[in-house]
């Protein structure tokens, strides 16, 4: 039988959260769902869970409810260098520029579905030591290890950091496209097209401005 529990976003790997994440999706009692998602962050089987004495059962049951709140600020870490994940050291994207086409597409593809392609999401922006994108390795070897051995707390902060980073890029460029803007003669034109950046710079500063 696995020792202890998994009480916090910094120990919690990015695979149990998916599969925490999924019970909570699932149609089934809130004690079914408690004895599923105790055994995610135990290494118990549910059987096992069950048969914990109930004092414990209690202690875990407290412990585990630190999945109903948001990943505290105190936890996240900043971006690091590398990332030794499984067999592969790992290169975090830390300047937008330096992206590829490919990245970036894919990247904007994997956002639309954020919330379930977490692991997709990173694997755009962390690249083995030695490659290039999506090149010179098996991107399904390095969901697997990003899946097992990041944690809910490295992912958010590297996410937070690139998103940073791209928001910065678009107001920068809609600040120069606004110069340009004013520049044009045809005034129906520039109302339009001055209204349509006043919408996605209200939209970016609302928390909308991801890649899309």
């Amino acid at each position: 039988m696995a020792k202890g529990i998994i009480d916090n976003y910094r120990d919690l790997p990015l695979g149990k959260y998916e599969e925490i994440v999924a019970l909570c999706n699932e149609e089934m009692t809130d004690v079914d769902r408690k004895v599923a998602i105790l055994s995610v962050l135990t290494g118990l089987t549910e059987d096992e869970v069950l048969h914990l004495p109930l004092a414990t059962f209690t202690e875990y049951s407290a412990k585990a409810r630190f999945i109903e709140q948001e990943c505290p600020d105190n936890l996240i870490p900043g971006v690091a260098r590398s990332y030794p994940i499984g067999e592969f050291v790992l290169l975090p994207v830390t300047d937008i520029r330096k992206i590829t086409a490919a990245q970036y597409i894919d990247f904007q593809n994997f956002a639309k579905e954020r919330d379930t392609k977490t692991v997709e999401l990173l694997s755009c922006l962390l690249i083995p030591r030695g490659c290039d994108y999506n090149e010179g390795y098996d991107v399904l070897d390095v969901h697997k290890a990003i899946r097992e051995e990041m944690s809910v707390a490295e992912a958010l902060a590297l996410l937070a950091f690139f998103f940073k980073g791209w928001l910065q890029s678009v107001r920068s460029t809609l600040s120069s496209s606004g110069r340009m803007v004013k520049k044009i003669k045809n005034t129906e034109v520039r109302k339009e097209l001055t209204m349509k950046m006043e919408e996605l710079l209200l939209s970016i500063n609302d928390g909308g401005g991801y890649p899309m």
